[in-house]
C-alpha cells in the first residue's frame, strides 16, 4: 500500500511539471521516445527510398538510434533531478522555508515534510545521489533503481 501511495505522489509530480508518461517512471519514456523516432525514421525511409540522392537509409538509421538513446539519458536524467528538487522541497518544508522548487506539490511535499526528519531526507537525497553516480558507470539501469528506490522510499 504504501509503495502505491509513492507511486501517487510521483506521478503527481511528474504530471505538475509536464511529463505526460507518468505511469512508470523510465520504461514510459524510452517507449514514448522510440516510438517518436520510428515514426521519423519511416518518414525518411518513404521519402529516400528510391533516392539515390538522399542520405544512406543505415546511416539514417544509426542516427536514429543515437537520437533515441540521447533523448532517453536527457529526460532519465530530468526525472532525477525533479527527484531532487522534490527532496529538496521536503527538507525545506521541513525546516520551514517557504520558497518551493515544485509548488504544484506542495500538499504531498508537507506529507511528507510532517513524516520525516532532516537527517532522514539527507540520507535519502544522499541515495539519489547515488543513483545518479550509478547510472553514469556502468551499472545496469534496472538494478541500480530498484536499490535506490528500495533505499529512498523505505518506511
Amino acid at each position: 500500500m504504501r509503495w502505491l501511495l509513492v507511486l501517487i505522489i510521483i506521478a503527481k509530480l511528474l504530471a505538475a511539471q509536464g511529463y505526460r508518461n507518468s505511469s512508470v517512471l523510465l520504461r514510459g519514456v524510452r517507449e514514448q521516445i522510440k516510438s517518436q523516432t520510428n515514426q521519423a525514421l519511416k518518414q525518411e525511409e518513404a521519402r529516400y527510398k528510391d533516392s539515390t540522392d538522399g542520405p544512406s537509409l543505415e546511416e539514417r538509421e544509426e542516427y536514429y538510434k543515437a537520437l533515441t538513446e540521447s533523448l532517453y539519458l536527457q529526460r532519465r536524467a530530468g526525472l532525477i533531478e525533479t527527484l531532487f528538487a522534490w527532496w529538496s522541497d521536503v527538507l525545506r518544508t521541513t525546516n520551514g522555508v517557504e520558497r518551493r522548487n515544485l509548488p504544484n506539490a506542495g500538499k504531498e511535499i508537507g506529507v511528507l515534510a510532517k513524516r520525516f526528519g532532516t537527517v532522514e531526507i539527507l540520507q535519502r537525497m544522499r541515495c539519489l545521489e547515488e543513483l545518479r553516480d550509478h547510472l553514469n558507470r556502468n551499472i545496469q539501469e534496472a538494478l541500480a533503481i530498484e536499490v535506490a528506490f528500495l533505499a529512498i522510499f523505505r518506511d
